[in-house]
C-alpha cells in the first residue's frame, strides 16, 4: 500500500512522463544542428575560414522540453554559430547579412518550402516534415580574452567564461557601425552551470546507460537522456506555465527564467516530487529586487528577466503564477478521489489521467463519466571537425 507521500512521487513521475517528448524528436534535433553544421564548414562556405562552430541551446540543449498544448504546435529549436573572428573586423551588420546568405543557401540547397526569416537577432529556419520544427540560428562571435577576464575576476570558473560569445541584434545603436562594443551572451556556459547543479544524479544516470550499452562512453551521453530531478521539476513548472498562460502567452514566465530560478532553488532532492516542492518554496529568495533581477550565473550582467523593467505585467504573472504553482503543487497529489485528481490534472495540466495511471497510485478507478471541470486559472492583464559540436 502506498503512503500519501508515496502516491504524490508516483504521480508526479506519471506526470512528467507524459509531457516528456520522444527521443526520436530529439535526435532529429541533433540531426538538423548538424547539418546546418556541415553546411557551414563545406567547401565554399562563405564562413569556413573563421572555424564555424554550432551548438545547440534552449530546452533542447537543457533536456527541459515539454510537449505543446497543441498537437500541431511547432517546436521550437535553437542553436548558436559561433565563428573565430575579431569584433575589430566586421559589424554585427556584415556577420548578419553573411550569415544570412549561408542560411538562404542551406534553405534552397534543402528543398525548404518557406524561405529563412530574419529576426532581431537570428534567423528561422522553417522545417515542413512530418515533425513541425522552426530552428533559431543565432551568429556569434568569440568573446575576447579580456572578456573572459572580466568573468573570471566575478567568479565565473574558466570553463564557463570561455563560452561567451558577442551577439548581433539590429537594435543595436552600433549595428551598423565598427566596434567592439556588442552584446554579450553565454547560453552554453549556462547549461554548463544548470549541469553542474544536477547533482551527482546525472554522473549516476551517464554511468547507467553506458553500463547498458546505449553509449560508449560517459561523455557521449546526451543532456536530455539524464531526466534527471531539476529537469524533470523544470518540465512540470514550465507545463504549468503554459496551461496557466494559454490565453495570455506575451506575459507568460519566460522559459530561461523559470529554469534559471529552478536551478538556483533546487537543493538537491532525489525525485521529482520533492524537488518541484522544494524549489517553488525557495525560488523567490533568487528574485533580486535590483537589476539585473535573474541574472546569468555564468555572465552576471546578462538579465533573463531585463523585459519587466519596460512591462509591469511580466512581473505581476511571474509572481501570480508562483503563488498558483505553489497551491496546485501542494493539493494535487494529496487528492485521493480519482474524478478530483482526473479534473484538478486536466485543470492545472492539460493531462488526462487514464484508468491504468489511477490504478498504478491505488486509487479506485472511476467509472466512465462526463466530467465537467472548471476552467484552468487564467491571468486577465490589460513577449571544421565537428562543426554541429559537441553539447557545450
Amino acid at each position: 500500500m502506498l503512503t500519501d507521500t508515496g502516491i504524490g512521487r508516483q504521480f508526479f513521475e506519471l506526470l512528467v512522463e507524459s509531457l516528456d517528448i520522444p527521443p526520436s524528436l530529439y535526435e532529429r534535433a541533433v540531426s538538423r544542428h548538424r547539418s546546418l553544421g556541415e553546411w557551414l564548414c563545406r567547401d565554399g562556405s562563405r564562413l569556413r575560414e573563421f572555424s564555424p562552430h554550432v551548438s545547440p541551446q534552449g530546452s533542447f540543449r537543457l533536456g527541459t522540453v515539454v510537449r505543446p498544448l497543441a498537437a500541431d504546435a511547432v517546436y521550437d529549436l535553437d542553436n548558436v554559430t559561433t565563428l573565430m573572428l575579431s569584433k575589430a573586423t566586421i559589424t554585427q551588420k556584415r556577420l548578419k547579412e553573411l550569415y544570412g546568405l549561408e542560411i538562404q543557401d542551406y534553405a534552397t540547397a534543402h528543398g525548404m518550402l518557406a524561405p529563412p526569416e530574419e529576426k532581431k537577432r537570428c534567423w528561422r529556419l522553417p522545417y515542413a516534415d512530418e515533425v513541425n520544427f522552426h530552428l533559431d540560428s543565432l551568429p556569434s562571435l568569440a568573446e575576447e580574452e579580456s572578456f573572459v577576464r572580466t568573468l573570471r575576476m566575478r567568479d565565473v570558473p574558466e570553463e564557463w567564461a570561455r563560452r561567451a560569445i558577442a551577439i548581433t541584434d539590429k537594435r543595436h545603436p552600433a549595428y551598423a557601425k565598427s566596434t567592439t562594443l556588442w552584446l554579450t551572451s553565454n547560453p552554453r556556459g549556462f547549461a554548463r552551470w544548470l549541469e553542474s547543479r544536477m547533482g551527482t544524479f546525472a554522473d549516476v544516470r551517464r554511468r547507467e546507460l553506458v553500463q547498458r550499452r546505449l553509449y560508449a562512453a560517459v561523455e557521449d551521453v546526451p543532456t536530455y537522456e539524464l531526466k534527471t530531478p531539476l529537469q524533470r521539476a523544470i518540465q512540470l513548472l514550465k507545463r504549468h506555465r503554459d496551461v496557466m498562460f494559454v490565453d495570455n502567452p506575451d506575459v507568460a514566465p519566460l522559459s530561461m527564467v523559470l529554469t534559471n530560478l529552478a536551478g538556483h532553488a533546487y537543493d538537491g532532492e532525489a525525485d521529482v516530487y520533492d524537488a518541484v516542492r522544494g524549489i517553488l518554496a525557495r525560488m523567490l529568495r533568487y528574485l533580486r529586487a535590483e537589476r539585473p533581477r535573474v541574472p546569468n550565473p555564468t555572465h552576471p550582467d546578462e538579465d533573463y528577466a531585463d523585459k519587466w523593467s519596460k512591462d509591469p505585467r511580466l512581473e505581476l504573472s511571474f509572481l501570480q503564477w508562483h503563488s498558483q504553482a505553489s497551491r496546485d503543487f501542494e493539493t494535487l497529489p494529496a487528492l485521493r478521489d480519482p474524478v478530483a485528481l482526473r479534473a484538478a490534472t486536466k485543470r492545472s495540466f492539460q493531462v488526462d489521467l487514464r484508468d491504468d495511471h489511477l490504478r498504478s497510485l491505488g486509487l479506485a478507478s472511476a467509472a466512465p463519466a462526463i466530467i465537467v471541470t472548471s476552467p484552468a486559472p487564467r491571468v486577465q492583464i490589460s513577449s571544421p571537425s565537428r562543426p554541429w559540436g559537441s553539447l557545450d
